[in-house]
């Protein structure tokens, strides 16, 4: 078999070879269908080049595609591939080889030269057939060798083929020719449709230079020549020319005519190519058309709307200039219905898509959406747009399958229906209330907040004039103003009151606006808020900055207030001589109120405060200004009254108070020192009468409390002479002038000097001896204590030192401190001075009065701590003299008790004093506290402090106060002499 193949090859070719060849597998396979195909380059389609059914060719020429056919199997296997199964069904190529009951198959490849397979010789049989790779397999082989240059020529040439009938009937549909002119032999080739383009026949017409020119219309034949030559002439490659020809039977065709010009190697034209396209149908038309675009461009650009169609199968839109000139969109930057889409704003694009997809679902047949384009990054307001159209029928398909409409740029519309409905939710929620009336001031709407405040609803007053609002607490001067203002300046604005719907008059903020048309009068507008409250915090406002809120009396800034300015009312009269020209000042200040917050508690004493308001209410003339000027101080201004006027007021208040007060069902006893000023006589401005009646006060106390001083032109030249002592002792204690002496505190029992008292001693070159009773309440008065403390310690640790290096080591001083020392100075002095002079803690012993503990409480306690943490012993002074001696003992823990010179100077007369004095020390026996006793004078008293064991004895029996040499002296004469070491 073989041998027949290759005997076979040497004596055909060709498509003739192609047959011969389909013939042999007949005899050697006998299939029911046979053909020979050859593949594509990409090996996606099979063509038949010769198809015989029992050995009878038929001019059948079929095409199927490679993918997923018994062919793709056999390339992939690269031989003979045999399938015995349903063929129609996997194997539906062809019409005619389906209708057979086909059931086998075999795939026979066709090599190239190459090896690559390049076509399938496929044999189907409608009965069994037995391949057999061993039989056959060198036959089929050889054939698949043999075809496969053969089919591949015949491949080429049938493609070839199939291009050039497909390039002819392009050409036919388009009306469009191809030539080619050998400008060097003159002769020209026209394609077949050229030879249609001029309606004459290739056999009987010879296309040249002559005849060809003849066809132009005289008209155009002068042009076309000149344009020919002279791109022959010129150095063109190419050129494009539209002419007309003239037909035998006097028919005119428009053609086209372009050309490519192919020189040689010296710029010579050798060859022209080009296409000759008859376009008479198309100018004809597009001559139609330019008259109706015409017309139609009048209508688009007539019309405000833009104009759109949009093909819902091919998914093209088609729109008027209007269109894009109102998206504001340059129609180049949309390809595609996609691009379209992406322009929508984000929040819309789905409503838009839901409408067009409904009308391609066939669920709508119109479509009215509303839509925003994209926004820029830099626009603040976004356009609106309304799109509206209908599904019409398509003229020549008849489907409904286009849809037709307008688009309208809406944004004015919007803002304008955003504004209204911003506005009306304004109006509707705004917390101002809002009226608003027509030009004959007749009410047309109010808003909520209106209803809310004045209780009327809207239908109750709509139509009324506003004066139902009327109070009737402004008259007619006040409504008259109003619309002065109203007509001349087109608004009024202040507070007035009206009246709610229940009767209740409420305080209104108002403005009013008219707004006019033209100059004329449309509406009034009426915007106002209750202030009710407001007038309410204001007045709780004014009462808190003008009152006291414990006392409810005046405060100190109201009342300095009120004082100045009834002064100035007083200087602006001066020449009036009348009673009202004159005015007292009382400043009253609690004796002692501390103790009833210690022992009581603040709140305790806030209620005795309150009580002392209203007596001072109930006491002083109606006419008069009461203040609670700070603390436990009063201030009263009694107008229009002299001094002795105020002093009858003061007397009464002192009697007043100083009866018994009940208070949470307690008793309590009050004094008050009074300071009295008066105008003229002490002060003419505010200032002065303030100040000097705060002086007098403070004068009283020093007085002994609980008393009036009036502040006249000898407690002025007190005053004055207060303040240069002040000024001395300021200079004195820089100076060091002030020296300290020491008074001896003698052992009852050894008649030993034990202890001395440090005193401080003043003497001043023009005033002579200064009593330590007059200059110490001056510096604690001014802030010189801490300076005079410091400067007496630091000089009596420096003699008591003296003393020690003299040999009475065993000797302590006694050093007082002032109460304004613990409160306003550091004692840190106080252990560095005591480590500066290497003496013992012990040494030292720190002297306070009662009233001192009393008076600043747990600070001086707590520093009496330290000091005895140190070693440091503390003293009590004047003890008796206070309101709780005996819980000064148990809080401040004291090691001396020194029972004050007022119990020792009537013991020998008085058995009271005797009692008392006796009682102390028996206490202070009990309590392991030593006790001194002041004030000794004589021996009758010694004798009787003796009889009741007083350890301590301090006074002049023994000796005042003397100079640290004098003192040095006294214990060598009751100690005896100590070595020196």
């Amino acid at each position: 078999m073989v041998t027949t193949l290759k005997a076979l090859k040497r004596n055909s070719y060709g498509s003739e070879f192609i047959q011969e060849a389909l013939h042999t597998v007949y005899e050697t396979l006998q299939p029911t269908h046979c053909y020979i195909a050859y593949f594509d380059k990409n090996q996606h389609k099979a063509t038949s080049l010769a198809y015989s059914i029992d050995d009878h060719f038929s001019n059948t020429v079929f095409t199927y595609l490679i993918n997923n056919s018994l062919c793709e199997k056999m390339i992939s296997s690269g031989k003979p591939y045999y399938f015995s199964n349903n063929i129609p069904q996997t194997y539906p190529f062809n019409q005619i080889i389906t209708s057979h009951l086909l059931q086998h198959y075999l795939g026979i490849p066709i090599f190239s030269r190459r090896g690559e397979i390049v076509g399938v010789i496929g044999c189907l049989f409608e009965h069994p057939y037995f391949f057999s790779e061993e039989q056959h397999g060198e036959w089929c082989q050889v054939l698949g060798d043999i075809l496969g240059s053969d089919v591949q020529y015949l491949a080429l040439l049938s493609e070839q083929k199939k291009l050039l009938c497909e390039m002819e009937e392009c050409q036919r549909e388009a009306q469009l020719g191809n030539f080619h002119v050998d400008i060097v032999t003159g002769s020209v080739y026209w394609s077949k449709e050229i030879y249609r383009i001029f309606q004459c026949e290739a056999e009987n017409f010879t296309p040249n230079k002559t005849t060809t020119n003849q066809y132009i219309h005289p008209d155009d034949r002068t042009r076309v020549i000149e344009l020919r030559r002279d791109m022959l002439d010129s150095n063109n490659m190419s050129y494009n020319v539209i002419y007309r020809i003239v037909l035998a039977e006097g028919k005119n065709k428009y053609l086209r005519e372009h050309c490519h010009i192919l020189r040689d190697i010296n710029g010579i034209a050798t060859l022209i190519k080009g296409i000759v396209q008859d376009i008479t149908e198309f100018y004809y038309l597009s001559n139609k058309l330019d008259q109706a675009s015409d017309k139609l461009s009048v209508t688009y650009n007539a019309v405000t709307e833009g104009i759109w169609e949009y093909n819902l199968e091919t998914q093209i839109l088609l729109t008027s200039p209007k269109f894009w000139d109102i998206l504001g969109i340059n129609e180049t930057n949309v390809n595609n219905v996609y691009d379209w889409i992406i322009m929508i704003h984000k929040d819309d694009r789905s409503a838009v898509i839901e409408c067009f997809s409904k009308l391609r679902n066939g669920d709508a047949t119109s479509i009215d959406v509303e839509f925003r384009l994209q926004s820029g990054s830099n626009d603040k307001i976004c356009r609106w747009f309304n799109c509206k159209g209908n599904i019409i029928e398509s003229s020549s398909s008849h489907h409904y399958n286009r849809v037709v409409g307008i688009l309208i740029d809406i944004t004015d519309t919007v803002i304008a229906e955003q504004q209204l409905t911003l506005a009306k939710t304004v109006f509707d929620n705004t917390s101002e209330c809002i009226v608003i009336t027509d030009k004959d001031n007749n009410i047309i709407s109010v808003n909520k907040a209106f209803e809310k405040v004045t209780g009327y609803c809207h239908a109750d007053i709509v139509g009324e004039n506003p004066r139902i609002l009327a109070s009737g607490c402004h008259n007619t001067a006040f409504y008259e103003q109003m619309w002065h203002s109203l007509e001349t300046t087109g608004s009024w604005q202040g507070q007035l009151k009206n009246r709610r719907s229940d009767g209740v008059i409420y305080p209104e903020e108002m403005t009013i606006n008219k707004i006019e048309d033209d100059h004329n009068v449309i509406n009034y507008v009426g915007v106002f808020h209750d202030i009710s409250s407001r007038k309410q915090t204001e007045k709780k406002l004014k009462l808190l900055a003008n009152n006291d809120t414990l006392t409810g009396l005046m405060n100190r800034r109201r009342f300095i207030e009120k004082v100045e300015k009834y002064i100035a009312q007083i200087n602006d009269v001066s020449t009036d001589d009348s009673a009202t020209s004159v005015c007292s000042l009382l400043f009253i200040d609690l004796d002692d109120f501390k103790i009833f917050n210690d022992l009581y508690g603040h709140d305790f004493g806030d209620k005795v405060l309150q009580k002392v308001a209203d007596i001072l209410r109930a006491t002083v003339c109606e006419h008069s200004v009461i203040c609670r000027y700070g603390g436990d101080e009063y201030a009263v201004l009694i107008k229009g009254k002299n001094v002795n006027y105020a002093l009858h007021i003061a007397n009464q208040l002192v009697d007043i108070i100083s009866q018994p007060i009940k208070c949470n069902d307690i008793d309590i006893n009050l004094t008050i020192s009074i300071g009295i000023s008066s105008y003229p006589e002490s002060g003419t401005t505010h200032q002065a009468l303030l100040k000097n009646a705060d002086y007098a006060m403070y004068e009283q106390k020093w007085l002994g409390r609980n008393g009036i001083c009036v502040y006249d032109q000898q407690l002025q030249h007190e005053y004055i002479r207060k303040l240069k002592l002040r000024d001395k002792l300021k200079q004195a204690i820089s100076a060091q002038q002030i020296v300290v002496h020491y008074q001896p505190i003698v052992d009852n029992k050894t008649g030993n000097v034990c202890k001395f008292e440090a005193l401080a001693r003043w003497y001043d070159d023009q005033e002579g001896f200064i009593s330590p009773g007059v200059f110490i309440p001056i510096a604690e008065r001014y802030g010189l204590i801490g300076m005079l403390g410091q400067l007496v310690f630091e000089k009596a640790c420096a003699d008591l030192d003296r003393i020690h290096r003299s040999g009475f080591t065993d000797v302590v001083f006694s050093i007082n401190h002032s109460v304004k020392e613990f409160s306003q100075h550091n004692q840190e002095y106080i252990f560095e001075t005591i480590n500066n002079y290497n003496l013992p803690y012990s040494a030292i012993m720190i002297e306070i009065t009662e009233s001192t503990a009393l008076d600043d409480g747990k600070n001086i306690i707590d520093i009496l701590a330290a000091f005895r943490s140190r070693g440091i012993a503390i003293s009590l002074d004047d003890f008796g003299t206070g309101y709780s001696s005996l819980a000064a003992i148990i809080d401040i823990k004291p090691d001396i008790i020194k029972i004050d010179r007022s119990f020792i100077v009537d013991i020998e007369h008085s058995k009271e004093s005797q009692m008392l004095v006796s009682l102390v020390i028996d206490l202070s026996r009990k309590l392991k506290v030593e006790v001194v006793a002041e004030g000794v004078e004589t021996q009758a008293q010694l004798d009787i402090l003796s009889e009741m064991a007083c350890h301590y004895i301090q006074g002049f029996y023994y000796s005042p106060a003397v100079a640290i040499d004098d003192a040095i002296t006294i214990l060598k004469e009751r100690n005896g002499n100590a070595i020196v070491l």
